[in-house]
């Protein structure tokens, strides 16, 4: 039985930034070229550049690090939409994150291995030379109680 292609990046990888540093986390920005880091065996995965379009952060996959030995091209078979059966390298996987005050959130991440999106957030960290990718379920619970009015005029 084939192993499963490990995700190329995980929902909170850590990224190191290639070449450029800021002094200041606040005014760091995320655009640019970072090497994913893989949470669980934390070995690079791939190269992703992120950009600006509009106000809202995008983000492709540009280079593959560790590719399966048996498919060094692979395509996201998970995914949906017009992301079905597409080649994970030069896939959008990161859209629609917006600035914050302390970072950048409201985004979708997609997860090629898999197939899901996640809301995301996305924060520059250790003065602009890593970032921080959190991917998440977001649930919402509705806690409290409920009242059914009646019209009198």
């Amino acid at each position: 039985m084939k192993k499963p292609f490990r995700a190329i990046f995980s929902l909170t990888a850590l990224v190191t930034l290639q070449g450029i540093a800021w002094a200041d986390d606040a005014n760091a920005t995320p655009v640019g070229s970072w090497k994913t880091i893989d949470d669980k065996t934390h070995q690079a995965r791939s190269i992703v550049r992120i950009v600006e379009v509009n106000g809202e952060l995008r983000g492709r996959i540009e280079k593959l690090l560790a590719p399966p030995k048996d498919d060094p091209d692979p395509i996201c078979k998970k995914c949906t939409g017009d992301k079905k059966n597409k080649p994970v390298r030069g896939l959008e996987f990161l859209w629609g994150f917006k600035r914050e005050a302390k970072g950048w959130s409201d985004g979708y991440v997609l997860d090629p291995e898999e197939g899901q999106t996640y809301h995301g957030s996305i924060q520059v960290i250790d003065g602009g030379k890593r970032l921080k990718l959190f991917g998440y379920v977001r649930v919402i619970i509705k806690i409290g109680r409920g009242q059914v009015w009646e019209r009198v005029d």
